[in-house]
């Protein structure tokens, strides 16, 4: 497919600047139905204890309850919530509700059914939960001790799962090496903290036993199957909808267990039944990201050159093991150590760790930002260590543009990239030279603020899915009216995939993209979809549009050639006309054409039912899927200026710029909003962001006015490049962007921050970069340069 370069205005938009979208809570069942019942959680005040008994009978009393259970009066019709098998991995068994021990402040322990939400809030009070306190763990090293509580007497110990990956000979690269240093790194845990709460509705219909739901989510075939396994109902009678969905970042891909009760009880009573999540419980016990900390040790030569890794990571799991939680550091942070370089050797040892804190899963990068982080404070260090500037430390270790495809040591496949490429635009758009004159000049007048240039050139994994290869499925309809019609089974939130694969089919078939409509986020399209995560539908749910727009052009071809007696080269598709080459007058529409097949379906070949939901493919339309044989490798050179306060530890971001490579560029617009997007949570997790506990695992950040956000007042204006080269892993040549941000930025700020401290002393700060650190790290360098040696 040639490359074209489109910036249509979203078409997204207007529904919800217009306030015409409707997110879940604003559903309205049809007439008829009953108003649904309002589903409160009764949480655990203790992030440890063991659950005497639960006394709900004042709460079912209270005039509007309708119904209230605990967590093991509902155990027993529903099955176990499992984690993704792994060598090792020891899983425990998981109810929707916690059964008998509550392991993190949160923990869903019983549920109240109102007639109104305030009433179902009212009820909340008036349960009563007898708690035995035990000892808790919040600190996944200290978790690890000999004598710590233990959250799984079974297992004993903490360590959910070691894993140990090695390529290449590293004890020859750090006895040939002449400089050697170690770090030790914290990726704080992230709360996703979407502008919606996750949020979801059910109807059951026992005369049908059909059950309708309408989510915020991020896959609603997965949703489909998840409901379909939980209930005991065939798939075939539940129909999963999105509403609008206000973000999710990776938490709203999958149930941990709030969803399924409120289904269940939409089943049980026959009454639909609706779940908002307050901010508060959102902050508190959503799924929250990243919570890593690496030892690590590298070698290198004195030019510069990177020759071995040695990483030690404690990854912090929480409560219970969700999904792929416990394989985000051992399968993510490891494949992407090498990052854009020509690593030699590595090792990295993985200890995945029961905490009593809410569990972790994916969030936005699942675990590439933390391999980022790692080889990019390395490449730092190294450059610091050697006396040459990060940028030609990095030009001295790339992978050659000339080197792809190219297999790392970790074992990953990188399909193409131009790493110099990448750095040496960034360089230029942020004039680079020009920033390092100005911070010799200011060093050497002694002048504050201090000014700090940092970098990070990094590389993501996209378009694949974790731990395997997954397949999207769209059927794409040429109507009589002579638009198109998209059918896709991806799930949007928000970042632009109907503008997307409107453009996809409206090149296919020579049309504006306003006549091309693109339906999405309903489970009962003929369609698929695994999920929208891991930045890969623009090339995996788009291949799949491309494909079946081709067959469905092809299809229309042939009908054309029929009708218009003429062989299907001779033919030309323009302006929503197929007409014979060098003669006018011989043209039929497009929607006379569909509505011909309609009318003699004999024209075109049949195609068999879609494996979606059985049904066959009827009209001028064609099905089509499309799974990637490996992840496609994307990049970026990010760069941030700062200013540092001395005497604050305050820290302000002059400039940014980021330059990536997201192969061929579908939709320019689209691929900046969604590194815009990454940025703001990038930099909000260098500089603001953590979700902290004291030592017996209370939050400490369970409000906003704890949790802190970044403001638009408080990220600067971003200048973005786009360097393509197309993966040749897919027809579209795509690879994704949705995540980069969050990648490139925290290295790029605490680079830049470091640098701007170099002349004090100051080698390492954790994040988030709070002003408070800062300035303590300041002190701290300060009081070792002062003392005698």
């Amino acid at each position: 497919m040639a490359s074209q370069v489109h910036s249509e205005r979203r078409r997204e938009d207007e529904r919800l600047i217009t306030g015409a979208g409707h997110y879940v809570d604003d559903i309205r069942l049809p007439a008829g139905r009953p108003a649904p019942l309002h589903l409160a959680v009764v949480r655990s005040l203790y992030a440890h204890a063991a659950i005497n008994g639960i006394n709900l009978e004042a709460a079912r009393a209270l005039p509007g309850v309708v119904a209230a259970f605990t967590g093991e009066e509902l155990a027993s019709g529903l099955p176990t919530i499992a984690a993704v098998p792994a060598p090792g991995l020891k899983a425990p068994e998981r109810r929707p509700l916690a059964v008998e021990r509550a392991r993190y402040v949160g923990d869903p322990l019983a549920v109240v059914l109102a007639e109104s939400r305030a009433i179902a809030a009212d009820a909340l009070d008036l349960v009563e939960v007898d708690y035995t306190p035990l000892p808790a763990v919040a600190d996944p090293e200290a978790a690890l001790a000999p004598d710590a509580p233990l959250l799984y007497e079974q297992f004993g110990s903490n360590v959910a799962i070691r894993t140990q990956a090695s390529g290449g000979d590293v004890e020859a690269a750090f006895a040939q090496a002449e400089h050697t240093v170690t770090l030790r790194l914290v990726n704080q845990r992230l709360a996703p903290a979407s502008l919606e709460p996750r949020a979801c509705l059910f109807d059951f219909d026992p005369a049908t036993g059909q059950l309708a739901a309408w989510l915020s989510s991020q896959a609603v075939y997965r949703a489909r199957e998840t409901l379909a396994t939980f209930l005991g109902i065939d798939r075939s009678r539940v129909h999963v909808q999105n509403a609008e969905v206000g973000g999710g970042f990776g938490s709203k891909t999958n149930f941990p267990g709030e969803e399924i009760i409120a289904a269940a009880l939409a089943v049980r009573l026959g009454r639909p039944v609706k779940w908002i999540e307050s901010r508060s419980e959102n902050l508190q016990t959503q799924m929250q990201g990243r919570g890593q900390i690496n030892q690590v040790e590298a070698a290198f030569q004195s030019d510069g050159r990177l020759l071995g890794l040695r990483v030690k990571t404690v990854a912090d799991l929480g409560g219970f093991l969700f999904g792929i939680s416990a394989m985000i550091a051992s399968g993510g942070t490891t494949s992407l150590l090498s990052g854009a370089y020509t690593l030699g050797a590595f090792e990295h040892q993985v200890v995945g760790v029961f905490t009593n804190k809410v569990p972790t899963a994916p969030y936005r990068g699942a675990g590439r930002p933390e391999a980022a982080y790692i080889i990019e404070r390395v490449m730092d260090r190294v450059a610091q260590e050697v006396r040459l500037d990060p940028a030609e430390v990095r030009r001295r270790n790339f992978i050659a543009p000339d080197a792809f495809p190219y297999r790392a040591v970790t074992g990953l496949n990188y399909d193409s990239g131009n790493y110099p490429g990448l750095l040496e635009e960034a360089l230029k758009l942020c004039d680079y030279q020009g920033w390092r004159a100005k911070q010799r000049e200011r060093r050497a007048k002694g002048e504050a603020p201090l000014l700090g240039i940092g970098l990070a050139t990094f590389v993501e994994t996209t378009g694949g899915s974790f731990p395997g290869p997954v397949q999207e499925a769209a059927t794409v309809r040429v109507r009589p009216d002579g638009t198109v019609l998209v059918q896709s089974g991806v799930s949007t939130t928000g970042q632009g995939h109907m503008s997307t694969f409107a453009r996809i089919a409206a090149d296919v078939f020579g049309l504006p993209a306003e006549r091309v409509e693109v339906r999405l986020n309903d489970s009962a399209l003929p369609a698929f979809s695994f999920g929208t995560f891991g930045s890969r539908v623009a090339q995996v749910g788009g291949s799949a549009v491309l494909l079946a727009a081709q067959a469905a052009r092809e299809k229309t071809m042939q009908v054309a050639a029929h009708t218009l007696e003429a062989a299907p080269a001779d033919l030309e598709l323009a302006d929503g006309q197929v007409q014979v080459r060098g003669v006018p007058s011989r043209v039929v529409a497009l929607g006379d054409l569909a509505r011909l097949v309609e009318e003699q379906p004999t024209l075109i070949e049949r195609e068999s039912p879609n494996p979606a939901n059985g049904a066959p493919i009827e009209g001028l339309a064609a099905w089509r899927d499309f799974a990637s044989t490996g992840p496609a490798i994307s990049a970026g050179a990010h760069i941030a200026i700062v200013e540092v306060d001395a005497e604050t530890g305050e820290v302000r971001v002059l400039q940014y710029v980021a330059v990536d490579d997201c192969g061929r560029v579908l939709h320019h617009t689209l691929a900046e909003g969604q590194i815009h997007g990454g940025l703001a949570q990038g930099i909000g997790q260098a500089l603001y962001e953590e979700a902290r506990y004291d030592d017996n695992g209370q939050p400490l950040s369970g409000t906003l006015l704890d949790y802190a956000l970044p403001t638009a007042q408080q990220l600067p204006g971003f200048t973005t490049g786009l360097l393509e080269t197309p993966s040749p892993l897919n027809p579209l040549g795509a690879k994704g962007v949705g995540e980069a941000g969050t990648i490139g930025a925290p290295p790029a700020i605490v680079n830049a921050v470091l640098d701007a401290l170099a002349p004090l002393g100051v080698t390492s700060v954790d994040m988030p970069l709070r002003a408070e650190r800062v300035w303590a790290a300041i002190q701290e360098a300060g009081h070792h340069a002062a003392q005698p040696e």
